[in-house]
């Protein structure tokens, strides 16, 4: 009995014995495989495996690196479209002008006496087209704007009468062809300095008030010519620079680049005209005619544009 359970328990090691030295063989040869497999894998294609490991993590942090910066950084506010009216500027401006001129012819000593000319009044109605320039500065605070500008243009107001022929003191024509009574008025320049109020809509339309001096460059001439069958004429002629008052208003559009666009009404007026009393030629005493020009005021409108420094 004895002798079989010692058999027995020595067949049973060996067996063990032999079962493990198989499975740690197979493990060695799984080892050995795996090792030969990875000795296999191309250089290449490990690299790449280990780009892959590596780019993961920074291609995570790539991209939510963005995101934090642009809630922690916020984005510029946009350019402001506002436009600021202070500042000096000049500019251009074209336009016309008209006034209601008239002028009165009176013979002397007196009408009777004279005989040959009826006392009249004519009308010339002057107009013409006007062009120069400005310059002046604004001030802006809030939606109010103060400032005073100057501007100069030249003129081309013009008005005319001719009669012809003339007609005597009773109403009837002087005798002949040719004879005639011609008036003439014309303003060449045109200046004023004023005073501006004005109101800001938005940022870019300015409405405005001004009113300030007047200056003007005012030439009149006449003439009552009796030839040919007559013998005498009566010229005159006179050319002053008249002040008086300006006032009007006006709108005007901020548009790009410091650049505005406008348009304005200006009425003025420079005062009395001149009466002129002209003698004949060939002399003839005591004969003699008195011109007289009386103008209302004046009226201009003009479009412009500025350049705001």
């Amino acid at each position: 009995m004895t002798s079989m359970s010692l058999a027995r328990w020595a067949t049973l090691g060996a067996l063990v014995l032999t079962m493990c030295g198989a499975f740690s063989h197979s493990a060695n040869g799984q080892t050995q495989t795996t090792q030969f497999a990875d000795q296999q894998i191309p250089a290449a294609n490990q690299k790449l495996l280990m780009a892959k490991g590596d780019v993961t993590p920074f291609a995570m942090l790539t991209a939510v690196t963005p995101v934090a910066t642009a809630s922690a950084v916020p984005a510029p506010p946009p350019p402001s479209s506002g436009f600021n009216w202070t500042g000096f500027y000049v500019g251009l401006n074209i336009g016309h002008g008209a006034n209601d001129t008239k002028a009165s012819v009176n013979p002397l000593p007196t009408a009777a006496i004279f005989v040959n000319l009826l006392p009249q009044t004519f009308s010339l109605d002057p107009g013409g087209a006007v062009g120069g320039g400005q310059i002046g500065y604004n001030w802006q605070h809030g939606h109010f704007v103060l400032g005073v500008e100057g501007d100069i243009d030249a003129a081309g107001i013009d008005g005319i009468a001719v009669q012809s022929p003339i007609i005597q003191n009773n109403s009837t024509p002087f005798p002949g062809a040719g004879n005639n009574i011609r008036l003439h008025y014309r303003t060449d320049a045109v200046s004023t300095v004023r005073p501006r109020i004005g109101f800001v809509l938005g940022s870019r339309f300015l409405i405005y008030g001004t009113g300030g001096l007047a200056i003007a460059h005012n030439g009149f001439s006449a003439n009552s010519d009796f030839r040919p069958v007559g013998t005498e004429q009566y010229p005159a002629s006179v050319s002053k620079i008249q002040k008086g008052w300006a006032a009007g208003g006006g709108a005007e559009v901020a548009v790009a680049w410091g650049w505005t666009v406008r348009a304005d009404y200006i009425r003025y007026d420079v005062g009395s005209l001149p009466s002129v009393t002209a003698n004949p030629a060939l002399p003839l005493p005591p004969f003699q005619i008195n011109y007289t020009w009386k103008t209302d005021s004046a009226n201009l409108v003009r479009f412009g544009v500025n350049y705001k420094f």
